[in-house]
Formats: C-alpha cells, sequence, structure tokens
C-alpha cells in the first residue's frame, strides 16, 4: 500500500465514516481489528498491522467474532472500549506522505467533560500497529510495542527523499540526468513513489516527455473519486480457483496503470470493494502457500526417514546374509568338541567337511569352550534367518510408501487449487493432525500464543517460564502478565531480563523447576559470564514498581535467594 493508495482510501473512509459512533471493536490474532461503526450495508472497518498484508478498508464483517465476556476480551480491545466507548468520530485523516492514519474521536466523560482521543493507524512494515492515544499519551497498542504510559510522535519525514508537487522541472530534469537517464530511477527518489509508481511514470516517459509524465501522474494520483482498479497475471475469477498457480502477480490501485495494459484488469466502484478483493486473494494465497509447504516439509521428512530406514534394513539383510556360514561355525565346533584347541580369540578346528581337513580358524565370541560356543553360533544363525525373512518382508511395503509419498511431493509441486491440497493434505495424514491439536488447546494456551515481547519456555516439571526481553517488555511481563502466585526471578545486583514462572494452581513449585527459571534469569543477564550467579526470586505479589521509576526497576518486599550456574535451562518453546 503506497502513501497515494492510502490517501485515496482515507478520503473515500471520511465519507463514509464521519460523525459515525464507534460500535463493537473486535480483535483477529495478535495483528487485525475490525471496528463496526453501525453502517446500514453492514460494512466495518477492516484494519491489519500484519507486515505482509497492511490494509484499512471498509469490508464485511469476519465471519466469526464471539463476544465474549469483558475479562477475556483481548487487552487492546478491552481498552479501546473502555476509552472511546461509544465516541463520534470527527476527524479522519493521513499523515503526509507518510502510511499513517488518524481517527479522531470525540469522546463525553461520565463527569460530562469532553475530551479528544485517537486511534492510529501506522501502516510502516514491520513498524506497524495500532495506537490508542489521548494528547501524546499512549493508552494502549495493538502489538504491544509501546506500553501504556508511553509516548506517541507522528514518524519525521524522509530527509533524503523529494516532494513530488515542490520539484522544479530543473531539479527533476537533473535528477534523471544523473541517472543516466533512467526516469524509474529517478522516480525512487520521490516521496511516495513506490516500484510500481515508478515504471508508471517511466512508461509515460516514454510515451511523451519526463516534464509532462510527471505532471499527468501527479494529477491523476490526486483524482477523486478514484478509478480502482486490480490488475493481474490471470483473469481475477481463475486466479481465485487457482489461488496456487506461479503466475500470481496481483497490483492494487487506485488509478488506470497504461504500463500494466498487457495484464488482465478488473474495475471496482469503490476503493474499499477493491481492496477487499485484493486482500482476500492475497490472504488466501498466504494460506495455500503455507499449508503447501506444511504438507511438502511433512512429505520430505517422512521420505528422508524412510529412505534411512531402507538403507538400514538392506544393511541387515546383508549381514543376515551370513547364516549359512554362522551355522556351518556351529557344526564345525559340535564335530570338534573334544579336539578345538582354545586361543586367546578363537578356536582352531579341523574342517571334517572338507576332503583336505585343513584346520579352521572360528572367532571364540567371548566363549569359554566349543560347546557353549556351537550353541552360540546356532543361535545367531537362527537370528540371521528369521530376521531376513522379517526384513525381505518389510522393504516392499517401504518402497510402497516411498512410492506414494514422492508422488505426493511431485503433485504437491505442481497443484495450485485449494481444493485439490486439500485432497493431499488429507491423503498425508495432514487434515486430522490439525484438527487434533486444535481441539486439544486450550484457552490459556491460546492466549500465552498472544504475548509478545518473551521467550517463552518449559520446565522439566511442565511449568511455563517467560522471559522478558527488553526493559518495557519486563515491565509488561511483570505488571500485567503474572500473576499473583506466579514466582518472579531477577539476578540479584546486575542488570538482567525479568523471569515469571507461571503456577495457576497456587500449589508449591517443584525445587527443579525454581532452579532452572533461576538459571535462565542468570543466563538472561549481565552476570552470565560468570561461574555461579545469586538470584532472588519471589511471589509476584511481593513484587511493586515506585511512581516514577525507569522501565524494568521494580522493588521487592521478600524474597529468597538461590545460586545458580547461568543456562538456558528447559525446552524452548517460543
Amino acid at each position: 500500500m503506497d502513501s497515494f493508495l492510502l490517501q485515496a482510501m482515507v478520503t473515500e473512509l471520511s465519507g463514509r465514516l464521519a460523525g459515525q459512533r464507534i460500535g463493537k471493536i473486535h480483535q483477529s490474532g495478535a495483528t487485525d481489528l475490525s471496528v463496526d461503526f453501525g453502517l446500514r450495508d453492514g460494512r466495518c472497518l477492516i484494519v491489519s498491522t500484519d507486515p505482509a498484508r497492511l490494509a484499512v478498508f471498509l469490508g464485511n464483517r469476519p465471519r466469526t467474532t464471539p463476544d465474549r465476556k469483558p475479562s477475556g476480551l483481548p487487552q487492546f480491545v478491552a481498552l479501546a472500549r473502555k476509552y472511546l466507548g461509544s465516541a463520534r468520530l470527527i476527524n479522519l485523516t493521513k499523515v503526509g506522505y507518510d502510511r499513517v492514519v488518524h481517527l479522531e474521536f470525540s469522546v463525553i466523560e461520565e463527569s460530562g467533560a469532553g475530551v479528544i482521543r485517537r486511534l492510529v493507524l501506522s501502516l510502516t512494515g514491520r513498524s506497524a500497529d495500532v495506537y490508542l492515544v489521548e494528547g501524546e499519551d499512549v493508552l494502549a497498542s495493538l502489538r504491544n510495542r509501546t506500553l501504556p504510559g508511553g509516548t506517541y510522535r507522528d514518524p519525521e519525514p524522509a530527509r533524503d527523499r523529494l516532494d513530488p508537487f515542490l520539484l522544479p522541472e530543473s531539479r527533476w530534469l537533473e535528477l534523471i540526468g544523473s541517472n543516466n537517464g533512467d526516469v524509474m530511477a529517478a522516480a525512487t527518489t520521490l516521496l511516495g513513489f513506490t516500484q510500481t509508481l515508478a515504471r508508471e511514470l517511466a512508461y509515460l516517459a516514454h510515451k511523451s516527455d519526463p516534464v509532462s509524465a510527471l505532471k499527468e501522474l501527479l494529477a491523476r494520483l490526486q483524482d477523486f473519486p478514484c478509478t480502482p482498479n486490480i490488475y493481474s497475471s490471470v483473469p481475477l475469477d481463475r486466479l481465485s480457483g487457482e489461488i496456487g498457480t506461479p503466475e500470481f502477480d496481483l497490483v492494487l490501485s487506485h488509478i488506470v496503470l497504461h504500463h500494466l495494459e498487457s495484464h488482465s484488469s478488473a474495475s471496482f466502484q469503490t476503493l474499499s470493494e477493491a481492496s477487499e478483493v485484493y486482500h482476500t486473494l492475497i490472504n488466501e494465497r498466504r494460506d495455500f502457500t503455507e499449508r503447501r509447504q506444511r504438507l511438502i516439509s511433512h512429505t520430505s521428512a517422512r521420505l528422508k526417514k524412510q529412505r534411512s530406514l531402507r538403507a538400514k534394513l538392506t544393511q541387515e539383510l546383508t549381514k543376515f546374509g551370513t547364516a549359512d556360514n554362522l551355522r556351518r561355525f556351529g557344526e564345525l565346533l559340535l564335530a570338534n568338541l573334544q579336539s578345538a584347541v582354545k586361543s586367546d580369540d578363537d578356536f582352531l578346528v579341523t574342517d571334517y567337511f572338507d576332503a583336505d581337513a585343513p584346520v579352521v580358524r572360528i572367532p571364540a565370541a567371548d566363549q569359554t569352550d566349543a560347546r557353549t560356543a556351537a550353541a552360540h553360533y546356532f543361535r545367531l544363525a537362527r537370528k540371521a534367518k528369521t530376521g531376513a525373512k522379517a526384513i525381505s518382508e518389510r522393504i516392499p511395503v517401504i518402497d510402497r510408501e516411498l512410492q506414494r509419498h514422492e508422488g505426493l511431493l511431485v503433485e504437491a509441486g505442481q497443484i495450485t487449487s485449494m481444493d485439490k491440497l486439500s485432497g493431499l493434505l488429507s491423503r498425508a495424514g495432514l487434515v486430522a493432525q490439525a484438527k487434533a491439536s486444535k481441539g486439544t488447546s486450550t484457552k490459556r494456551q491460546e492466549k500465552v500464543e498472544r504475548i509478545s515481547g518473551v521467550r517463552r519456555y518449559k520446565s522439566s516439571d511442565g511449568y511455563e517460564i517467560l522471559v522478558g526481553r527488553t526493559e518495557r517488555d519486563n515491565d509488561n511481563l511483570t505488571l500485567r502478565i503474572a500473576k499473583s502466585f506466579d514466582l518472579w526471578f531477577h539476578s540479584a545486583d546486575y542488570p538482567g531480563s525479568h523471569v515469571v514462572l507461571r503456577n495457576p494452581q497456587r500449589k508449591p513449585v517443584a525445587a527443579r523447576s525454581i532452579t532452572e527459571a533461576a538459571q535462565l534469569a542468570a543466563k538472561f543477564s549481565h552476570a552470565k559470564g560468570e561461574a555461579k550467579v545469586a538470584v532472588h526470586y519471589c511471589e509476584r505479589k511481593f513484587v511493586s514498581k515506585s511512581k516514577g521509576a525507569p522501565p524494568g526497576q521494580v522493588r521487592l518486599s521478600s524474597f529468597k535467594t538461590i545460586l545458580v550456574e547461568p543456562r538456558e535451562a528447559g525446552e524452548r518453546i517460543s
């Protein structure tokens, strides 16, 4: 989503949403929101801060958004409902050339006083987030990048790029000259210009001249109503049925793109309608790609194991092929019970089955006399014969499995339809596994999955251990995530991560798990290079924060100390 496209979307949304009261807010996963404004057509504001699919548009409500009790609401949604209530949207604006949108709300407090609060949609790549702001104070952030109490400021304009609307013609021509006449390369220095717009400008310049091309394109970029289009390598109806096609090339635009005339194009009445179709296809493509990769990874792993097993069985079969020699050793030892000569590692016997009756050397195999050695070799011969038979019966089964999985792998590389992919997943046994894992997940596990800014471990006794990453993450972990009876750990006298051992049952914690949590606290501290480190620990209810204290700094009203070796103990979960 480029800056000009976002500006067109904001202009369109402003005409639909300005003056509307905010209704229910729902969160999907860790990155997406839907905000209901009570529009007659039932559409709501869809926002995605996932860097792979940044979006804001009016679309259909999510299929399932069960309204849970307030205690079960995601943190951001609960705070947004608290601070916005049924506030009225009074302004919707975009910040300069940045992909930042402000939704300004008028809120009437219980006291009757009016206050202005904003939802800030920051659609800026990896740092994308949604902030609930009053003045410059952050009340909540969707992805917990900024904790309540922090400040929000709009990003500074890029200083190394030029405003195309203020660019003198002479400077524009100078830029093209410094890029050896490459209009597209020169266009990348202009604010708001993406590769798509740079290609369009280069195409127009080829048809006329660079100055006229820039003027024409800038005029079209500001036109409203806009002309929403989706350009694709294949027609959209075919693309939706073959979402995995290698020819997947999709471009959303609010203007006509002449350089994509060879592509299939679909026009829409509104930019929101085009965006909904575009992002639906993008999400379906992403889902298809992830599922196919899971199938390929699973099948490749199975093939690797089966090929290794096949090689081992072949090796074993070769070894078991010596059954006749083992039996012959036993027979020779029985024939020489009285005459066999025992040395340190061998028996020397006469081969009476050979006309020349040569002396044969047979390994003693740690046996003390010829009789026990003979029994040993007969036992090995029987085992070899039985093993060879079992392996001979097993190898054809493995060969059939190898052939099946090799076929699945070939089909997975060629398939383009989601329906056919679902069939392959079912044949590979992955659909049943996914349903089983989904059915066994608990609300607690789903909640933990949404925690950001922590490393997660599982102790040898099954306790979950959370380790903060930054100072602000430490505050969030200790003051907002940890419960009263969870155990809290921190290295004594050294800066480091806050560590929380979760104790939902409120029962005494095993000593081994306490030691492992303490070792993690030592490992993720400035004392990690020491042989032994003292670590303070206590129940979370004994940890507090002084007013005005810097992030990560707390005080303890009671604690114990344990001396441990710094190491990454337990099992890393995420």
